[in-house]
């Protein structure tokens, strides 16, 4: 027996010593003797010895070499006899490993000598040596053989026999191999079907509460209101850098239906090197709605917050976008009439935020689409169900509506975090606020158009979301904080946790299931998630009143998701160990979002 099947298989070791078979040693690993060092020989004999002991409580002496032929493997019959091992060679060769599988495996032709008749267990299917063994068997004792273990064959001083396992080193040794060998694969086994059960438990929870909750939205009737009793709205813009996407992004802000008198429009240029300053101070010449405020560079919170210091008095709604996003004519309205509503019911709690609806809109090549499907399986799925139980992590500062009390009570947006827009959302759940979600609010955005700069963009945002968790920990299995607190921040834990400390052994697991040729069980567990994903993506499409060609990209969505994580996850936790962070560190802009794009 070799270490490594001992280890994978005690009861079955067990087993065979209380039926009474013999034992004997054929190294941990089933090494060649001529290719490693006298140290690692001994330690692959003494080694498998202590695990025979710990497992069997049996001791033997008797030692088959790997690939067999000892005319040709001197050393390791020199070896193994120094130690004290008896080596047992065969002398009749079934070659039973020579057969592919299914191929059926002959009758070694017997001429009434004794043998001692190899056979394997292992190297591959072996059913077919099986079915011979049964055949022989009938054959020799037809023939007269009887069958007997070679320790009947031994003098007794060279016997195998029982022994007291209570020896130290030996179960020492066994614990090293069962922790080597056996823990990560079981370790894998485990985290395999958390990951499947999880993931599907999560998908079909998430999906019956997005549907539920979009069906919900779809019976409410809300009351028109006069454009004289809606309230007042600044939308707040940090901008650095920003002359190739601004007047775009004004001009979209500029067609809004909500009530120009009940809107005002902030864009806190933060140090530009461009030519910013001058376009937005050129464009409130043109627009009175629009002003501008100058600052030194001193990063997007800042900014925000400095906009919001200085919006009109009587505003009590904060809208915040990016420079580079283009909000849809009804966006304003549709985020602002929740507070509306909100403040029309009695015993209500207050509204903190509304999060609206970001879709990509630069789909002009595989990367964006990607994104594009993403951010709407993301919103119209993952948040709509978190909208229905209150349970939402993050209103993105590209496209929200905020309660101008609520920000200044919690100190404006931190400047803690890389996520300053999840940092407050949590801090006002902290508060007791409510923080909605609508789909109808939509805003368009530009998207990463190439790996380097979409890795660079999520580097920020992974480094910013763990800043977050780091820092709201103990909102953490708190039922103070509702299922926010014991299911979704615990389950964005984990989802980051989990993939950092296993993701290289599933890869590796991975690969040598496919080196070994079991691509079967790979290419099952990568269709069911397709196929999950399928599912989660139709719904997605469906409630955003998407285009359905979003469900070409399913196919290939993991191809990038699965690399683009692990360099996030790494990447963030070298970060972490140095002690490093990230300024605001802006994208280079394109200019090429578009409205055309409406569902």
């Amino acid at each position: 027996m070799t270490g490594v099947d001992i280890v994978d298989n005690p009861d079955l070791v067990k087993r065979i010593i209380s039926e009474g078979h013999a034992i004997g040693n054929h190294t941990l690993t089933h090494i060649d003797f001529d290719e490693h060092s006298d140290l690692r020989n001994r330690e692959e004999l003494i080694g498998n010895d202590r695990l025979i002991r710990a497992i069997g409580d049996y001791s033997t002496r008797l030692f088959r070499m790997p690939y067999g032929d000892p005319d040709n493997n001197v050393l390791a019959l020199l070896q193994s006899q120094q130690l004290g091992y008896v080596h047992i060679d065969d002398d009749l060769d079934s070659k039973d490993w020579s057969y592919a599988p299914g191929e059926k495996v002959p009758t070694p032709q017997l001429d009434g000598k004794g043998y001692v008749v190899l056979m394997h267990d292992g190297g591959g299917d072996r059913t077919a040596t099986e079915h011979m063994l049964e055949k022989l068997i009938k054959e020799a004792k037809q023939m007269g053989y009887t069958f007997s273990t070679v320790a009947d064959m031994l003098p007794q001083e060279l016997k195998p026999h029982t022994y007291d396992a209570s020896f130290n080193p030996d179960k020492i040794t066994l614990h090293i191999l069962q922790a080597i060998w056996v823990l990560p694969g079981k370790l894998l086994g485990w985290l395999f079907w958390l990951g499947v059960s999880t993931l599907t438990i999560m998908s079909v929870l998430y999906l019956t509460l997005a549907l539920y909750n979009n069906r919900q939205r779809n019976k409410l009737r809300w009351t028109r209101v006069l454009d004289k009793d809606m309230p007042y709205v600044s939308a707040v813009i940090a901008a650095y850098n920003e002359a190739k996407v601004i007047t775009k992004t004004l001009d979209a802000l500029r067609a809004s239906d909500y009530p120009q008198s009940k809107l005002e429009v902030i864009v806190v240029n933060d140090g530009s090197q461009d030519e910013t300053l001058a376009i937005v101070e050129d464009y409130a010449r043109k627009w009175p709605q629009l002003r501008v405020i100058n600052q030194p560079n001193n990063g997007k919170s800042s900014a925000i917050n400095n906009g919001i210091a200085n919006a009109r008095p009587e505003s009590n709604i904060i809208v915040t976008l990016d420079a580079d996003t283009l909000f849809m004519p009804q966006t304003i309205r549709l985020m602002v009439r929740h507070f509306v509503r909100n403040s029309h019911q009695k015993d209500f709690t207050p509204v903190g935020a509304v999060a609206g609806h970001i879709k990509v809109g630069n789909r002009r090549n595989i990367i964006t689409a990607w994104q594009s499907l993403e951010y709407i399986s993301g919103i119209c799925v993952t948040r709509l169900a978190e909208d229905a139980i209150g349970a939402i992590a993050i209103v993105p500062g590209a496209c929200s509506a905020w309660n101008r009390h609520a920000l200044e009570q919690i100190g404006g947006l931190s400047e803690d975090t890389l996520a300053e827009d999840a940092d407050a959302t949590l801090t006002l759940h902290k508060h007791g606020y409510r923080i909605l979600q609508d789909n109808e609010a939509v805003a368009y955005t530009e998207a990463p158009e190439s790996i380097r700069t979409l890795a660079k963009q999520r580097l920020r945002w992974t480094f910013g979301n763990i800043q977050v968790l780091w820092k709201h920990k103990s909102m953490m299995l708190r039922p103070k904080y509702g299922l926010l607190g014991m299911v979704a921040l615990p389950y964005s834990l984990l989802s980051l946790l989990i993939p950092l400390a296993f993701l290289p052994l599933m890869v590796l697991a991975a690969a040598t299931s496919l080196m070994s040729g079991n691509w079967l069980s790979i290419v099952l567990f990568a269709s069911f998630v397709m196929a999950l994903h399928m599912a989660t993506s139709t719904i997605a499409i469906a409630v955003a009143r998407e285009r359905a060609w979003h469900l070409f990209v399913v196919p290939i969505y993991r191809l990038i998701y699965e690399p683009l994580r692990a360099y996030l996850l790494y990447a963030s936790l070298m970060r972490i160990l140095r002690g490093t962070s990230a300024k605001w560190n802006k994208l280079e802009r394109l200019n090429s979002a578009s409205l055309q794009f409406e569902g």
